[in-house]
């Protein structure tokens, strides 16, 4: 039986505008906690951002794993924390010195910070540079769990970015969570969403085996990967609907929801949901 589940937020379990769970969505949730079954959101997010997407009721969202597993939380309280490594995030900024339109971007909760930037081009850009509020010189010395690099142009140009700092800072894992878009996420090196989720599982006793995590983007892979029932949703990028096990319609369709209510109905029932068998 399913009783943990791990999914992610944006173009899994919610989509569109405004960027906020359903009602389906919501009221599924609460199924899988009336069944017994802990849900907690995996996402590149922070914690502080979480209740908005739930539409302020922070019981949905209370244990979540956040900045792609950096942190953790369990009912509400900071569990887990891997920190980025400074020096190396100063190196990342020096090699994105070799490119004129790619730009790494430290965050601190609601604190998104431009290194190396130009207010003013950051204003220009406002498609790349949502929430971007203050810039500065060099990165700060406080800890950092998220950053991630703002490239201006295309997915190629992307890639281009991508393979040089993987290249100079092997050190950490650079990765797109957002199909089809030139963002770049920043992990340590083998580190993913899945440290979260065993983090959790062990915490609450289970099994890998008893865990269902949801995903659709590149930054989801090592997740899918590590647990035996992952999921795609059908407008996954096709290496996660690849690597998945099992599979659920689209995200606009609010299949994750439908799929979390299934699992609801069968933990109840002391089965494995449906669409796993």
């Amino acid at each position: 039986m399913i009783r943990l589940v791990l999914s992610d937020l944006d173009n899994t379990l919610i989509w569109g505008s405004p960027h906020v769970i359903t009602g389906h969505g919501a009221d599924a949730i609460r199924a899988l906690q009336a069944a017994g079954v802990h849900f907690a959101p995996a996402t590149g997010r922070t914690f502080s951002g979480l209740p908005e997407l739930f539409g302020g009721d922070t019981g949905l969202c209370s244990t979540a794993i956040t900045c792609n597993g950096q942190l953790v939380y369990l009912d509400g309280q900071l569990v887990s924390s891997t920190p980025l490594a400074h020096d190396v995030l100063t190196r990342t900024r020096d090699v994105l010195t070799e490119f004129w339109d790619a730009f790494l971007v430290v965050e601190y909760e609601e604190r998104k910070i431009g290194i190396g930037m130009d207010m003013g081009y950051v204003q220009a850009n406002p498609d790349y540079f949502w929430a971007v509020g203050e810039a500065m010189g060099e990165v700060p010395d406080e800890p950092c769990h998220k950053a991630n690099v703002r490239v201006v142009g295309d997915m190629a140009r992307g890639r281009e970015v991508r393979e040089r700092l993987a290249e100079a800072c092997p050190e950490f894992d650079f990765v797109f969570p957002m199909p089809g878009f030139p963002h770049i996420d920043i992990l340590p090196h083998g580190f993913g969403k899945e440290r979260g989720g065993d983090f959790l599982m062990e915490a609450l006793g289970l099994t890998p085996d008893e865990v269902a995590v949801f995903g659709d983007a590149e930054n989801d892979m090592s997740m899918l990967e590590h647990y035996p029932n992952s999921v795609a949703v059908a407008n996954a990028v096709p290496i996660v609907a690849q690597t998945a096990r099992w599979h659920v319609g689209r995200a606009e369709d609010d299949a994750v929801a439908d799929a979390f209510f299934e699992i609801a109905r069968a933990t109840k029932a002391g089965e494995m949901p449906a669409f796993m068998r």
